[in-house]
């Protein structure tokens, strides 16, 4: 499973100043083309249509920079088809502006506007592999509205001054419905894995007895992820059985995960994230799939979980949720023995701050999100 939300392409910049550029040129370009209306205006259905195209156009291009800071441009071949239908995008609206006066053409160009949206939109699915990131549907019976208008117009041309003024409402309107079902603020939750997912600790114990080496501690006895054993500790015993594909196809699942992550995953966009050996990938994606609904994966064993773009991270290691808090994230920490014991001040701000939010088991992880949805 690739991760391409976390491969943001280092061009997107470069793309987005294009779009910019070309929206740029269709709006000049329309002042020229009509300088005369602009500098003697009436009030015609010529002007008014071309109001509405002026209309169009702007709202998209605000719209535009509204979705690319949560969608950006990545590595993913899905984005480059997003990239190219943005572009034809600017080219129907390069259309509008020249025909910004004829009501008929102007309607069948929205029409085809809106129907590249919806194609736009099932890209960002595929994109993401979520399908609360849009809802194409809606753009496409905007679409069909709109030559179901210019056929009325055809048969009916008393309508004129009706259809343009319910045309201009109508691209207003979409923008408010958009808003509120089209393109929602997702909750980005990070997940991690080992200690929060799966049970790693108590069949790493066991393996240690099975192994002859006279283990009788708990995972109550495990009160530090360094904690000795035997000339050796938990962390590396657990690196060790890591990498050993039966260890993690029979791990235990941790209680209340699988029914609390299909929660999440109704509700939020769900990235698995973990910093397992990367040999152990496919093993690791094989059990996540039997076990869990989640959207992304990403291993972060060469970059920082604080670097992934995500709004909150749930992990059971202190490190990396005081690294993800002190970035500017919400962190649940997932309550275990070995963190109960926090002797560090940066560590206890942020927990005063409700940066960081310390929860005994998924009831209270769920519970958390909540609280912090109200809030984001």
């Amino acid at each position: 499973m690739s991760t391409p939300r976390f491969q943001v392409d280092p061009l997107s910049d470069s793309f987005i100043r294009l779009i910019d550029i070309m929206f740029g040129l269709t709006i000049t370009q329309g002042f020229v083309i009509y300088r005369t209306s602009i500098v003697s205006p009436n009030i015609s259905l010529e002007n008014i249509t071309l109001v509405l195209v002026y209309a169009t156009i702007i709202l998209s291009w605000v719209g535009y920079h509204k979705s690319i800071l949560r969608y950006p441009y990545n590595k993913s071949r899905w984005s480059r088809f997003r990239l190219f239908f943005d572009i034809v995008i600017l080219l129907l609206y390069s259309y509008l502006v020249f025909v910004g006066q004829d009501l008929p053409r102007v309607l069948l160009g929205l029409a085809a506007i809106f129907f590249v949206y919806s194609i736009d939109g099932l890209i960002r699915i595929r994109e993401w592999r979520d399908s609360k990131v849009s809802k194409p549907w809606l753009s496409f019976l905007f679409g069909v509205g709109f030559v179901l208008e210019w056929y009325s117009l055809l048969n009916w041309t008393n309508l004129s001054w009706v259809l343009v003024f319910l045309t201009l409402g109508v691209v207003f309107g979409y923008r408010e419905v958009r808003g509120r079902m089209g393109y929602p603020t997702l909750l980005v939750v990070g997940v991690d894995v080992d200690g929060v997912l799966g049970e790693q600790v108590p069949p790493v114990l066991e393996r240690l007895r099975r192994e002859g080496k006279g283990i009788n501690l708990t995972k109550e006895s495990i009160t530090d992820w360094n904690f000795p054993i035997n000339g050796t500790d938990i962390s590396r015993e657990i690196e060790k059985a890591l990498l050993d594909s039966t260890f993690i196809r029979e791990m235990p699942v941790v209680q209340s995960s699988t029914t609390s992550m299909e929660q999440l995953h109704k509700k939020y966009h769900v990235v698995i994230a973990t910093s397992r050996p990367l040999e152990t990938q496919k093993s690791t994606i094989d059990w996540l799939k039997k076990n869990f609904k989640f959207h992304e994966f990403v291993n972060t064993r060469e970059v920082g979980k604080d670097k992934l773009g995500l709004d909150v991270l749930i992990d059971d290691n202190l490190d990396n949720v005081k690294g993800f808090a002190s970035s500017g994230g919400y962190a649940l920490l997932f309550l275990q023995p070995w963190n109960l014991n926090i002797e560090n001040q940066e560590l206890e701000q942020l927990i005063r701050a409700k940066k960081i939010v310390r929860c005994e088991g998924w009831e209270q992880v769920l519970k958390s999100l909540q609280d912090i949805e109200r809030h984001h």
